[in-house]
């Protein structure tokens, strides 16, 4: 069970970090963020969401520091909170991508023991704080990844703090954290804002009249944070790069069996994505 006693310091507080807040404000633990936005700091401060500004915590009692902010946003961030990193049992995050944060980190100097990177399996194309939820990683998984001098006791700490949240975790390295998600979670939000995209430019003009239930369950993603996504695509290029032209490899077997008018072959095809999808948890 994790410590009532440690202070939970948050690096940006959004919809993740906004829901890590909530829940963990709900359970006793004192709560200090720093949000660029001053609004959603003032509103988690007057919900006691919050007890605080990072700023505010006692550098003297047990922390763990969390950042949830777009990845390209890491380094400044940081730089500037290196004492409370120093201090921390554990450092943590809600990245989407990991080769290019532990670079970061590397680049940096700092002591490396005390950090455990994680990426909760949750959320929603909603942002923000106002869409933070206190239940957000009930039942859900988070990815934890070990750095090369991550301490037993940090892991412990970040596992139990997942599991103070409701979800459960495994583990995965850098590279197959990146590999397994741009496949799974970045390449599905490229093809959203390639499909919105397309059909934005339709000559038509009908397709906002048009848009049926199958196109906006598909691209609900796209409606995700821009500067959160422009961040994924580059720090991850060359593996969503790959998974993009596997992709780009199955449009063309189907696009070749629909020219063909290959009608059991087509009927093969769906047939094996349907099965798959169904078993997907």
């Amino acid at each position: 069970m994790l410590n009532k006693d440690f202070q939970i310091g948050i690096v940006g507080l959004g919809l993740i970090g906004g829901s890590i807040a909530r829940s963990l404000s709900q359970q006793g633990y004192e709560i200090f963020a720093d949000d660029p936005d001053d609004q959603a700091l003032e509103i988690a401060f007057k919900d006691k969401v919050i007890n605080g500004r990072l700023e505010d915590i006692d550098l003297e009692k047990e922390i763990i520091l969390i950042f949830t902010l777009p990845v390209l946003s890491f380094s400044k961030e940081l730089e500037k909170n290196k004492e409370i990193i120093s201090r921390a049992s554990l450092v943590s995050d809600c990245l989407s991508v990991k080769k290019d944060l532990n670079e970061t980190i590397s680049s940096k100097g700092v002591d490396t023991s005390n950090f455990v990177l994680s990426h909760p399996v949750a959320g929603s194309e909603k942002s923000g704080f106002n869409n933070s939820a206190s239940n957000l990683f009930v039942n859900k998984i988070s990815v934890l990844t070990k750095l090369p001098e991550t301490s037993s006791k940090a892991y412990e700490i970040c596992s139990e703090m997942w599991e103070a949240m409701g979800a459960s975790t495994i583990e995965l390295s850098l590279e197959d954290h990146d590999d397994f998600f741009a496949s799974t979670s970045h390449l599905p939000h490229l093809i959203s804002f390639c499909l919105i995209s397309a059909v934005s430019k339709m000559k038509s003009g009908k397709a906002n009249l048009l848009s049926g239930g199958g196109l906006k369950d598909f691209t609900r993603i796209a409606s995700s944070d821009p500067k959160m996504w422009e961040d994924i695509f580059i720090s991850n290029k060359e593996n969503i790069l790959d998974s993009l032209n596997s992709f780009k490899t199955e449009i063309k077997d189907l696009e070749n069996l629909i020219e063909n008018s290959d009608a059991k072959k087509i009927n093969d095809y769906i047939k094996k994505a349907k099965i798959f999808r169904d078993s997907l948890i």
